[in-house]
C-alpha cells in the first residue's frame, strides 16, 4: 500500500550514485552539509530519484527557493520507513512519502502532517502477468502466485484490485519480494503476475509481460493513491513560510517537468548519471495534482473538510494496515495527518 518520479524510482541505484557524488548532500544519519552560519536550516527529503528536491539540489535553488540565510540540507532515504524514523528523530523536516508508510508512522504517534499531494499514482504501478499465462483479467488470478513489496502502495492497490475483482486473500498466493529480487524472480517463471512499480515494471514488459491492471483504475472506485508531502509539525509551526516557499516551487518545478522536458532531461541525466529514456519514462507516468484541484473535495479538500477523496483513502489504508497488522492501533480520526492549510494559502 504506500507516492520516484516516483519515490521509488532509482532508489536503490540512485542513492549509491549519489553516495560518490561530488554534488554533496547528506545519506540518513551522516553529516550533511546544514550551513554552520544559518540562524535557520531545512532537512530536505529525496529518494535520490527524479523528484524536485533534486532538481533543487542540481541547480543550487534552494537559496532562491527558501531565501539567503537559511541552509539546505538533502537528506538522501531509501523507503518510507527511513522517512519515518528520521523525522521521529529530528533529522528531517520535509519529504514525499506513501500513503501507507505515512499512515503507519502516524498511527504509531509520530508527529508530522501531509500538507500537498505530491503526485498522484496511475500507470507507474501495475499489475503485469507472464505473456503466456493466457491471463487477461485480474479475476483469471485465481490460484495464481503474484510478487510484491508487501507494507507498499503496490500492496494495498494489489488487495484493492483483487477484491474488486471478487476474489479474497486466500484465492491467490501473495509472495512478499523486494522489488530488486522480482525481476530475477520473473525470468525464472517463478511467479505468474507481480504488481510493482517503475523501472521494474518495464523489464517485466520487454520480457513479455502484459498489463492488466493499472494503481489508476482504482480510481473508478474512488481509491486515491499517491504520494504525499510529508512535514514534521515542529517544523511545520517553527517555518511555515519556509513549506510554503517549497511547496509554490514545487508546483512551478512539477509543471515544468511536464511541460520543458528538455531541462529536466538535461539537469538530471547529467546529476544521477542515467540515460535520458530512463528520465523520459519517469516523467511520462508523473502525474502532479495542481493545488487548485487539490483544495477540491476529491483530493485533501478545504481546511476542516471532513469528507474528501484523501482521507476516504486513508481510512480505507488504515483499515487494510490494522486488520494485516501491520499497525496495532486503528486511527480514531485520520483527519489528524491531514493539513491542507497551506494548499488553501497557495490558491487564495
Amino acid at each position: 500500500m504506500k507516492l520516484n518520479l516516483s519515490r521509488r524510482e532509482f532508489h536503490l541505484t540512485a542513492a549509491h550514485m549519489l553516495l560518490a557524488s561530488s554534488a554533496g548532500g547528506a545519506l540518513l544519519g551522516g553529516a550533511g552539509p546544514v550551513f554552520a552560519q544559518s540562524s535557520r536550516a531545512v532537512k530536505l527529503g529525496t529518494f535520490g530519484a527524479i523528484d524536485a528536491q533534486n532538481y533543487i539540489r542540481a541547480k543550487n535553488l534552494a537559496p532562491k527557493t527558501f531565501g539567503q540565510g537559511v541552509g539546505s540540507d538533502f537528506v538522501t532515504v531509501r523507503a518510507g520507513s527511513e522517512v519515518i524514523s528520521a523525522m521521529a528523530g529530528g533529522s528531517l523536516d520535509m519529504c514525499n512519502i506513501g500513503s501507507s508508510p505515512m499512515m503507519v508512522g502516524y498511527a504509531n504517534g509520530l508527529k508530522a502532517s501531509m500538507v500537498y499531494v505530491y503526485k498522484n499514482i496511475v500507470d507507474s504501478e501495475c499489475l503485469v502477468v507472464q505473456g503466456n499465462s493466457g491471463i487477461t483479467t485480474v479475476a483469471g488470478l485465481k490460484g495464481k502466485k503474484i510478487g510484491l513489496p508487501f507494507n507498499t502502495s503496490v500492496h494495498f492497490a494489489a488487495v484493492a484490485a483483487l477484491k474488486f475483482a471478487g476474489l479474497g486473500l486466500a484465492d491467490v498466493q501473495l509472495i512478499n519480494m523486494r522489488a530488486d529480487q522480482i525481476a530475477s524472480a520473473w525470468q525464472r517463471r517463478e511467479i505468474d503476475a507481480s504488481y510493482i512499480w517503475v523501472p521494474v515494471l518495464p523489464r517485466l514488459t520487454d520480457d513479455g509481460g502484459k498489463i492488466i491492471f493499472k494503481t489508476g483504475d482504482l480510481n473508478r472506485q474512488s481509491l486515491l493513491i499517491f504520494d504525499g508531502l510529508l512535514v514534521r509539525d515542529e517544523f511545520k509551526r517553527k517555518s511555515p513560510d519556509l513549506v510554503l516557499a517549497f511547496l509554490k516551487d514545487y508546483e512551478q518545478i512539477a509543471r515544468g517537468f511536464k511541460q520543458d522536458p528538455k531541462d529536466v532531461v538535461d539537469t538530471m541525466t547529467k546529476f544521477l548519471n542515467v540515460d535520458e529514456a530512463t528520465v523520459m519514462r519517469s516523467l511520462n507516468t508523473f502525474y502532479p495534482v495542481p493545488a487548485s484541484e487539490q483544495l477540491s473535495s476529491r483530493w485533501m479538500g478545504k481546511p476542516g473538510e471532513k469528507d474528501t477523496g484523501v482521507l476516504k483513502t486513508l481510512r480505507t489504508q488504515a483499515q487494510f494496515l490494522f486488520e494485516s497488522g501491520q499497525i496495532t492501533v486503528m486511527p480514531e480520526d485520520v483527519g489528524g495527518l491531514v493539513d491542507s492549510s497551506f494548499v488553501a494559502k497557495m490558491v487564495a
